[in-house]
């Protein structure tokens, strides 16, 4: 259960570190030797890649013997996203749904998905988040951590840059009052919603119940936050202004519904972009000349970004289950059997991108399915693109960083949820 002896910063790092355990199971730290074998041999293979591998899965969470099949090509996957008729998305909420009153925008479909997702996502798109780049992202970025590590010389960046940045620019978007323990609690609740599901039954033991605990915790917390905001009267440019504005079927949303919905928008709001940063920055470092070619040419941030994203995602699963009996390439599935989608895999498709394995800023492109794709792609894909931008950047001003030799160079692991345990550098 949770620690009352840590600050909070070290229980978000404690958090984190269980979330990084549990989706790494017994999987290998690089699973891409194995997924390219998966790939090459039964690219449509009968089971769970991830229950095999003692990682929770999101086709099976509960693991109730739900009939799971596994795809690894780069064609079926995009396929599978782009057809949300014939493959629903609601099984994503067994894990932990419960937690937050099932209210999951990612395990919504059809209408009921499309209606909430265009009530919601005008403060999450791209034109209204390069609006936050030098007014919010910039200055959190810079003044509360770069320059405060800047004479130090050395970090944890995981510790001391990635987890708490993100959270610290996306909650001040929310409308959130800057409260050092507030927002590290709010962190802390939401990863340990994420950690319930766990393929090991002992350790669910725990996880779950904490997880209710912490759903709870975080809808306490938030809701007299939301009752202050509106007894303000001042409805500013960010989500909670935005949610007590707009209507959705012509009603408004009252405090407990936006409560609810804020509550939900949390759990991924701040842990994923930690550890596509974390997995960004130790891939960069392992590859000098790469990261020495964007310190001379900042234009190349955004494909810094989005290279390393596809190499090596952090959300390297996702699941869908079949409405109907469906085809995917030949391959029939029946009603109700469920598919974990291998977007680690998909992402190193030969058939898809040349020379897969090499992290190469030059190439070109296909549509990324890192943040998935289709109806249910990440809505906060473009926060999180301007904050790890911004990020990069400004350490890029950290001269000759180098992974600090006093410490085990850091390793991403997981098949889901990827991301290093820590991530220990120097500079000059």
């Amino acid at each position: 259960m949770r620690s009352t002896k840590l600050d909070p910063l070290d229980q978000m790092v404690s958090d984190y570190s269980l979330v990084t355990k549990g989706y790494a199971g017994r999987a290998p730290n690089n699973p891409y030797p194995m997924l390219a074998e998966k790939r090459s041999k039964c690219p449509v293979m009968h089971g769970d890649i991830l229950l095999e591998n003692m990682v929770p899965s999101m086709a099976d969470y509960m693991m109730t013997g739900r009939p799971t099949m596994s795809l690894f090509r780069y064609k079926d996957i995009h396929s599978v996203l782009m057809n949300p008729t014939d493959w629903l998305s609601y099984i994503v909420g067994d894990g932990f749904g419960a937690a937050v009153d099932n209210m999951l925008l990612t395990a919504m479909d059809g209408e009921e998905h499309d209606k909430f997702r265009a009530t919601l996502q005008k403060p999450f798109m791209r034109a209204e988040i390069r609006k936050l780049v030098d007014t919010l992202i910039r200055p959190v970025v810079m003044k509360e951590f770069v320059d405060k590590l800047r004479p130090n010389g050395k970090a944890d960046l995981l510790r001391e840059f990635a987890l708490p940045f993100p959270i610290r620019a996306m909650y001040a978007y929310f409308g959130f009052p800057h409260d050092e323990s507030l927002l590290s609690n709010l962190a802390s609740w939401a990863i340990q919603v994420v950690a319930a599901p766990q393929a090991d039954p002992e350790v669910a033991k725990i996880t779950v119940p904490q997880s209710m605990v912490a759903g709870q915790s975080m809808y306490d917390t938030l809701l007299p936050i939301v009752q202050e905001y509106r007894a303000r009267g001042e409805m500013r440019a960010d989500i909670l202004g935005h949610m007590m504005q707009v209507e959705h079927e012509g009603k408004r949303f009252t405090d407990e519904e936006i409560t609810a919905f804020i509550r939900m928008l949390l759990l991924a709001a701040g842990e994923t972009t930690t550890r596509s940063f974390a997995n960004m920055m130790v891939q960069l470092l392992e590859n000098p000349d790469v990261l020495e070619d964007v310190r001379k040419d900042r234009t190349l941030i955004p494909k810094a970004v989005s290279e390393t994203m596809r190499r090596d995602p952090t959300a390297g699963a996702v699941a869908r289950i079949a409405a109907r009996d469906v085809e995917v390439n030949g391959t029939k599935f029946a009603k109700g059997t469920a598919v974990v989608l291998s977007i680690a895999a998909a992402n190193r498709d030969p058939e898809a991108y040349e020379d897969p394995d090499r992290l190469w800023l030059k190439r070109p492109m296909r549509p990324l399915l890192s943040f998935g794709f289709g109806p249910h792609m990440c809505m906060g894909m473009h926060m999180a693109l301007a904050e790890m931008e911004v990020a990069l950047d400004a350490i890029l001003g950290l001269p000759n960083m180098r992974f600090d030799p006093a410490f085990p160079r850091p390793e991403i692991r997981g098949l889901n949820m990827r991301g290093p345990d820590a991530l220990h550098v120097l500079w000059d």
